[in-house]
């Protein structure tokens, strides 16, 4: 690894961030989670994908847990997405919300991009994967593949109602595919234009939230036609979801028993605090007559995997390997007492939350630098 990404990862852990990179070298404990997480692909790779909650307190490693399946997924041919989930920006409620950044951040093997490889699939001529979407991604997807019509090219003033112009069609049409609220009106303008027949009857608007759910799974779906592995959706901050009023965890409960109960080409992944289990454990099923079914009881069953700290064993391999990125990215070899320190400075930290311990002992390690050159 080239010593300009290893100096970017310190200095990321200087600020208390993560980086891929360190995530690379410094992940620790795998051997737990590796299994439980495989044993989910192989039910994706079979059509019954199941889904995987991560749970543990603040600080605990959830997130760059998270990081490292995500990136352990796609060096094995999976397609992913990781979805950090805010009660304000990105509320698990309004899924069209979800959908959106999931598509943003859709990543696939050797960084390929998915409309490039939807148009090379699709040159197969077979749509009968489309079936099972939305009327309005179905078309979009469609239109994808067809080019303008010979007239549209004609070097005319444009109308005053037509504010897209024929040359930012495909464009226009992979910001639709990916959520934004493009006008029926102006996607109908662009059908017509690329000659794509669509149904009279069937709308191309998608209310609520179920449409982007269908969504999601179709693309799953699609995917593994298109010879990807499956769909894995990696979400963080999910303890967020309990975080909004009634009526908004009303209808994400709905969502996220929808994701726990099919098995199909989607493997979701949550991260989520106790306080999540907590809250839904403790909300009145019986007195207030909203919710459609007692969460509490049916998610008695849901595939936790429970995070622990790091064993004083796995400090001991997360500071070697910790000392060796410093080391390969300033090109400095370091004393052996250099460790015993560290560990003695780690000792006095105390309870904090992991990333800020890295970026205590980054710190030392600037400090112990320093002393080093001072004294060569």
């Amino acid at each position: 690894m080239d010593r300009f990404s290893l100096r970017r990862a310190v200095e990321r852990l200087r600020d208390g961030l993560f980086d891929r990179c360190a995530v690379n070298f410094l992940t620790v404990g795998e051997d737990r989670i590796e299994p439980v997480f495989f044993q989910g692909l192989q039910a994706l790779d079979k059509g019954q994908a199941n889904h995987l909650c991560l749970c543990g307190s603040y600080g605990q490693g959830k997130s760059h847990t998270l990081t490292y399946l995500h990136q352990l997924a796609l060096s094995q041919g999976y397609a992913t997405s990781v979805v950090s989930l805010d009660r304000r920006e990105i509320p698990f409620h309004q899924f069209s919300s979800v959908y959106h950044s999931m598509m943003k951040k859709l990543s696939l093997p050797e960084g390929k991009d998915f409309a490039s490889e939807w148009k090379k699939f699709a040159e197969k001529g077979s749509f009968e994967c489309l079936d099972t979407m939305p009327h309005r991604f179905r078309m979009i997807l469609m239109a994808m593949l067809s080019k303008n019509k010979q007239s549209s090219h004609k070097k005319t003033p444009l109308k005053k109602e037509q504010i897209y112009r024929p040359q930012e069609y495909g464009h226009w049409l992979e910001r639709a595919l990916m959520g934004y609220d493009i006008p029926v009106s102006h996607l109908k303008e662009i059908f017509k234009c690329r000659d794509v027949e669509r149904a009279p009857r069937l709308s191309l608007a998608c209310r609520g939230s179920d449409p982007y759910f269908q969504m999601t799974q179709s693309l799953g779906r699609l995917l593994k036609l298109m010879g990807y592995k499956g769909l894995l959706l990696f979400f963080d901050e999910a303890e967020s979801i309990t975080q909004g009023r009634l009526n908004q965890r009303v209808k994400s409960y709905y969502l996220l028993d929808q994701f726990f109960q099919t098995q199909d080409a989607v493997f979701p992944l949550f991260a989520f605090t106790d306080d999540f289990f907590e809250i839904v454990n403790s909300e009145l099923y019986e007195t207030q007559e909203v919710f459609p079914k007692n969460y509490a009881d049916c998610w008695r069953d849901v595939n936790v995997f429970r995070l622990s700290d790091i064993s004083s064993h796995g400090w001991e391999t997360l500071l070697d390997r910790l000392m060796q990125m410093y080391a390969q990215a300033y090109q400095i070899e370091f004393l052996p007492l250099v460790k015993p320190r560290l560990r003695s400075y780690l000792g006095g930290i105390g309870a904090q939350e992991t990333r800020f311990k890295l970026k205590a002992l980054v710190n030392r390690l600037d400090i112990e630098t320093q002393q080093i050159l001072l004294d060569s």
